[in-house]
């Protein structure tokens, strides 16, 4: 009798913790931000380095998911968005670094198989941007607002418990706006499409 109840715990017990995988990665997004391309374009850039309607940035990511049935997901995502430009003005240089944490709370439909699992997803967070305007002297400046997020993901085994992941995603988010060195009130507002590669941990 207690060798079937000790069987039935862990068994319970490997059941619950396989609920749960963590993810984690990197990768490159396109995004297009109507405001800052203007001002940008329209008091620093030069014809050799003006914004393009998208333009690339890095993204950092990790993402713990749970699994309330084979089929259904809820996760919470933690997306690092960096982004940098910079050009010569007269003696010196203008630089602008700009940081956004989204943090997503994201719903999933999963297709689980032999091997794999897909992902099709979407959620909504806060969106937290943090920049960094330097003309002779460095300004900070933060702002917070709200995003979405499309996502699809694909994890491949590689062995028992780690799996790759591949992701492509869309996002729309809305931080709100700052106030220049050049005295015009910006919105950081964008668009922007993503593909990631990172790994999956199941437990």
């Amino acid at each position: 009798m207690k060798k079937y109840l000790l069987a039935f715990l862990l068994l319970s017990f490997t059941n619950i913790f396989a609920q749960f995988d963590l993810g984690a990665g990197m990768g490159l997004a396109f995004f297009s931000s109507p405001d800052l391309k203007d001002y940008l374009n329209g008091s620093f850039a030069n014809s050799t380095n003006k914004l393009n309607t998208f333009n690339s940035s890095a993204d950092f990511f990790v993402e713990l998911g749970y699994n309330i049935n084979k089929n259904y997901q809820i996760a919470v995502e933690y997306n690092f968005n960096i982004y940098s430009f910079n050009s010569p003005l007269g003696v010196g240089n203008y630089n602008l670094s700009v940081d956004r944490h989204k943090p997503t709370l994201i719903g999933y439909y999963v297709i689980p198989g032999i091997g794999y699992k897909f992902k099709f997803g979407g959620g909504i967070g806060v969106r937290i941007l943090q920049a960094e305007e330097t003309i002779y002297e460095p300004v900070n400046y933060s702002t917070k607002g709200v995003g979405f997020l499309l996502k699809v993901q694909g994890d491949t085994k590689l062995s028992d418990n780690f799996y790759a992941l591949i992701a492509g995603e869309l996002r729309y988010d809305l931080p709100g706006t700052i106030q220049t060195l050049a005295k015009a009130t910006i919105g950081f507002n964008s668009f922007s499409a993503g593909l990631k590669l990172g790994v999956t941990y199941y437990f």
